[in-house]
């Protein structure tokens, strides 16, 4: 039994074009995104704003007052329940502009569908359609609903994160700086190899699954033409072929994390010393250095975010690419027309 072929492209077309895309889409949410991003930054605010509580707590009780310590402690308290507060808001009303705009993709591509040629249909399976409909829409609807978010509260944390370091201590933000910039070459190098392996997984995937949708659904005659080896030894060509697609995105997606693991504790370990030996010489407060080294910890956080939702945005990108490629496909023309008539006016 014939089958028909899909390329696979060795990387995305046009990134920048489906993005834009896609961002159209989610000005259609634009008003629900902008409260999301308003309370992903108060909670943002409040982590950190937490953590450099730190500093006067640590400092009250080294002298020993404890009405400084009690009102810093209740302040701690305020700050982490606004962001607690802000958390659960955010992600309840992020659940809700994800669906609409995926509301909004599935009903204009289904539409779109509807008036395409017939021969569209003929040289597509009817499993590439439909996994325009599952695969590639579930991506982009899993990528608005876990990195939107995580996104807007990393580049907040970020910038937060790198003020507070100046404000603390300038000189040990220098090795944390550094440190940061290596990781961010890492990032840059992966990322890149990686972007092309996740569009090249998304196209093998929606060819596996029209093969073996077209299969099943021609089961008798395969039996008649006794056909079953060479399906199975094409099923085998295919799904090799998407195992080496995600092999390769996830070889180099997955080392991003332990990478940027590895270099902060690195950072942590110069960082501790050094702060120690300012401690030690009378260059710093030791309330400074408690807070700055947890902000340390913390540092890598957002990067870890940055690195993780990248994998999910890579995907979704190859995904939304694939379904806008379908909905900038040109519509058939209907030149004809249909004159309608009652049948008691035709005459027998």
């Amino acid at each position: 039994m014939p089958s028909r072929q899909t390329a696979a492209p060795a990387r995305p077309q046009n990134m920048l074009a489906t993005l834009r895309r896609l961002l159209s889409y989610m000005s259609h949410a634009r008003w629900m995104l902008a409260v999301v991003a308003v309370l992903v930054s108060v909670s943002g605010l409040a982590n950190l704003l937490g953590t450099y509580m730190i500093k006067p707590i640590v400092n009250a009780v080294g002298a020993l007052d404890w009405d400084a310590f009690t009102g810093g402690v209740a302040l701690t308290a305020a700050i982490y329940l606004a962001g607690v507060v802000s958390c659960v808001g955010y992600t309840q009303t992020m659940v809700r502009a994800a669906q609409r705009v995926v509301f909004d993709i599935r009903r204009d591509l289904f539409a779109h569908l509807e008036r395409l040629p017939l021969s569209f249909f003929d040289r597509t399976r009817h499993g590439d359609v439909m996994s325009y409909f599952t695969n590639d829409v579930d991506t982009v609807s899993e990528a608005l609903n876990n990195s939107f978010a995580s996104l807007v509260q990393a580049a907040v944390q970020i910038v937060g994160t790198l003020t507070l370091l100046l404000v603390l201590d300038w000189r040990l933000t220098l090795v944390t700086l550094a440190c940061d910039a290596a990781i961010a070459l890492y990032v840059r190098y992966s990322g890149g190899r990686s972007r092309r392996f996740f569009s090249r997984q998304q196209s093998e995937l929606a060819g596996l699954d029209g093969y073996v949708e077209e299969m099943i659904l021609g089961q008798k005659v395969v039996k008649v033409f006794n056909h079953e080896a060479a399906n199975l030894a094409r099923f085998r060509v295919l799904n090799d072929r998407l195992r080496e697609a995600g092999t390769s995105a996830q070889a180099y997606a997955s080392t991003m994390v332990p990478v940027t693991v590895c270099v902060g504790y690195v950072n942590y370990a110069i960082v501790t010393i050094v702060g120690a030996l300012l401690a030690l010489a009378g260059q710093t407060d030791v309330g400074s250095l408690a807070s700055y080294l947890v902000f340390v910890r913390q540092a890598t956080a957002p990067l870890n975010q940055f690195t993780q939702q990248g994998n999910f945005l890579l995907t979704a990108l190859a995904g939304a690419e694939r379904i806008f490629s379908v909905m900038e496909l040109s519509p058939e023309v209907d030149e004809g027309r249909v004159v309608l008539e009652h049948a008691d006016d035709v005459e027998a």
